[in-house]
């Protein structure tokens, strides 16, 4: 969601300025940077860290993530329940 994503950035960018943080040297590879948490890898632990965030709670309010880690949740459940076409061309010949 383009629209979160840009509020999020706002947020982040609002929190160091309030807490006077200074930023952490640039990376091309967020994964691999040393001073930072590690990404999450998937929805459903992305969708555990921000509905864990007090950051993502001050800032858009905790009704709202509440409410939007509810609609990921059922993303992730939905798309647990899919077949991917990677199972279907590796298991279709043993069934």
């Amino acid at each position: 969601n383009a629209y979160l994503a840009m509020a999020a950035s706002l947020a982040a960018g609002l929190a160091g300025i309030e807490e006077k943080l200074e930023p952490p040297p640039a990376t091309i590879n967020a994964y691999a940077a040393p001073y930072a948490a590690p990404l999450p890898r998937s929805l459903g632990e992305a969708t555990a860290l921000f509905k864990q965030s007090e950051m993502a709670r001050k800032h858009f309010g905790g009704e709202f993530v509440d409410h939007f880690a509810l609609t990921r949740e059922w993303e992730v459940r939905q798309a647990e329940r899919a077949v991917t076409s990677w199972e279907l061309e590796r298991y279709f010949e043993s069934i």
